[in-house]
């Protein structure tokens, strides 16, 4: 592949700080930046976190509460993942943000780990004057100054600590930040991920767990072959009935023996560096038909994917478990531009990232063919 990326490509969205995760925690050292759909006057500014399970404190037997966190900016936006202290361990999540020194809402149901006793059927998202918690990230439509989160044991064993939590608050109304000096780009890199339909073990058909497909395929990638129901297991959120909350995919790799955390890319150098570091990004993306000029199909719904590389000639390569019957969708193609606006500009590049295990192999991609623009989508279901 094309080790030099172009000019033109180099300096079309200023970089960002990367943010730098220690240990399980994945302590941060850097933080925010420009988004690539930024207007010249406003841009999204992201700040990243994590309240280590030693920050809780004890508030009640079965129950610990995180000190107050205050972004260095108001936010609207809020995603986060759990870190378990160790797997089995069960508990329910709740968060509070903070107005003001008198101003806070409810603690807010954030989710659940584990084999959890009273589960709730047909939870509905906690709504509030100034926003929803809507399953895995929290909207407001007053920017809030910050937050704590509580920890409760949900089990019948005892919970020995409460799990830490990784956060990235958003505000997407900030001003733009004046361009940087770009830093020298990496060479490209594609990693072999695999691809993993969304079946079970006989062949049967699992509807709308991309998520997990795209979590089975990066454990392949490591050298482990976990059936999909195994996963789905995990993912599936029985209080809402719905097949991928992001806390909820980080906490299945932990559970079979992995990290991860959750994030926001907003420019391909933090992809690149990633990428570099073995790890695979698991991508929110969605699609309108005309959005794109060359994608691998006509539309799509929100669907995850697991990203393998880039490429320096502009090309972004998936594993993508939506093309799973053709097979079109191991080493599956995108224009740069395409896949940056079904991620980057449309779902705020938020994505999941899976971290490799100690003594991982790289698995690079060695021989990609050429781009085709003249690709016929699949007729018909392709899963």
């Amino acid at each position: 592949m094309n080790l030099k990326a172009p000019p033109a490509w180099r300096s079309r969205t200023p970089p960002r700080i990367r943010p730098v995760w220690i240990g399980l925690c994945l302590g941060l050292a850097g933080l925010l930046g420009d988004s690539s759909a930024a207007t010249g006057t406003q841009a999204p500014l992201d700040w990243r976190h994590c309240i280590p399970a030693t920050a809780f404190q004890r508030t009640a037997p079965g129950e610990w509460t995180s000190p107050l966190v205050q972004p260095p900016f108001a936010f609207e936006e809020l995603i986060y993942s759990w870190q378990l202290h160790q797997p089995g361990d069960t508990f329910r999540l709740y968060l509070q943000a903070v107005f003001g020194p008198t101003e806070q809402t409810d603690w807010l149901y954030a989710g659940f780990w584990g084999a959890a006793t009273n589960i709730v059927a047909q939870r509905q998202r906690p709504t509030f004057a100034r926003g929803v918690l809507d399953l895995d990230m929290l909207k407001l439509t007053v920017k809030a100054t910050g937050l704590r989160f509580k920890v409760v044991a949900a089990g019948t064993n005892a919970l020995v600590a409460p799990p830490a939590v990784t956060l990235v608050a958003t505000d997407n109304q900030a001003p733009a930040a004046p361009p940087r000096a770009a830093p020298e780009p990496r060479s490209g890199r594609v990693l072999d991920v695999p691809l993993r339909r969304q079946l079970d073990t006989q062949g049967r058909w699992m509807k709308d767990r991309c998520q997990s497909a795209a979590l089975a395929s990066v454990m392949e990638y490591y050298g482990k072959t976990v059936p999909l129901e195994d996963i789905v297991r995990l993912t599936h959120d029985p209080e809402y009935d719905y097949p991928g909350i992001w806390p909820r995919v980080i906490g299945a790799d932990r559970e079979f023996g992995y990290a991860g955390y959750i994030e926001r890319f907003r420019d391909w150098a933090a992809v690149r560096q990633a990428v570099a570091e073995n790890k695979i990004i698991l991508c929110s993306i969605r699609m309108k038909p005309g959005d794109c000029a060359s994608p691998p199909y006509a539309a799509m719904g929100n669907h995850i994917v697991a990203l393998c590389g880039v490429t320096d000639d502009g090309r972004v390569v998936v594993t993508d478990s939506a093309l799973g019957k053709s097979g079109h969708g191991h080493l599956c193609q995108w224009l740069q531009d395409d896949f940056e606006t079904v991620w980057m500009r449309t779902k705020g590049g938020v994505a999941m990232v899976i971290c490799p295990p100690a003594g991982a192999v790289v698995r690079p991609v060695t021989d990609l063919p050429a781009f085709s623009k003249d690709r016929v989508f699949s007729a018909g279901d392709d899963h």
